[in-house]
């Protein structure tokens, strides 16, 4: 007797369609007047060498408008398996639309439906214990967040970068290539990156 075949519901089957990476721009104005609007460019860059991936943006300004531009990248797309969040943040929370700060819980919130297992965060103070935290509590299929601690400028941005692109690349993230180069960066530019697991009780390889 043959086993039966699995439905197209399959959780399995479910995964394996999903999108490869949302970015998300919060609060795109301000980030314009900064000086610091860099999520077209990447998305770029990133869509030129990988273009049989699925790359979304996503640039914020009322929490109507994000949610409407959420519904639509959810109807287009479907899940993501990585997010990267650009925006200013500290560890009670984000500044994910021009509305106000959020707390991490909150954007953990907006974030759940597309049930990511990656979130890279570019914004400071996001790698501390309290916003990851928020973040592991709201989405259930989070596996790890990559945030700095402290003040994240920049020219300390890069490794957030080569993350993406070694996932994107490999469909995953090599645990002694992630280490060498969160270090490297420290040592060039004095930027930390830590890398939390949601198994983990406290920061996860942190530099």
């Amino acid at each position: 007797v043959s086993r039966p075949r699995r439905g197209k519901n399959s959780r399995g089957e479910r995964r394996a369609k999903r999108a490869h990476l949302l970015i998300i721009e919060c609060n795109s104005q301000r980030l314009a007047a900064d000086g610091l609007s860099v999520c077209n460019a990447v998305a770029q860059g990133l869509k030129a060498a990988f273009p049989n991936k699925q790359i979304a943006v996503v640039q914020t300004s009322s929490e109507q408008k994000l949610n409407e531009d959420l519904a639509e990248a959810f109807t287009r797309n479907g899940r993501f398996r990585s997010i990267l969040m650009v925006g200013h943040s500290n560890e009670a929370g984000l500044m994910l639309t021009a509305d106000g700060l959020r707390s991490w819980r909150i954007v953990g919130n907006w974030l759940q439906k597309f049930e990511p297992e990656f979130c890279f965060l570019a914004g400071c103070r996001a790698g501390k214990s309290e916003p990851v935290r928020g973040l592991f509590a709201s989405i259930k299929t989070l596996r790890q967040v990559y945030a700095s601690p402290v003040a994240l400028y920049i020219s300390q941005a890069g490794p957030l970068a080569a993350l993406i692109f070694m996932l994107l690349k490999n469909g995953r993230i090599d645990e002694d290539q992630s280490g060498r180069l969160r270090l490297a960066n420290f040592v060039l530019t004095r930027g930390q990156l830590f890398r939390w697991k949601r198994t983990e009780a406290g920061p996860g390889a942190e530099v």
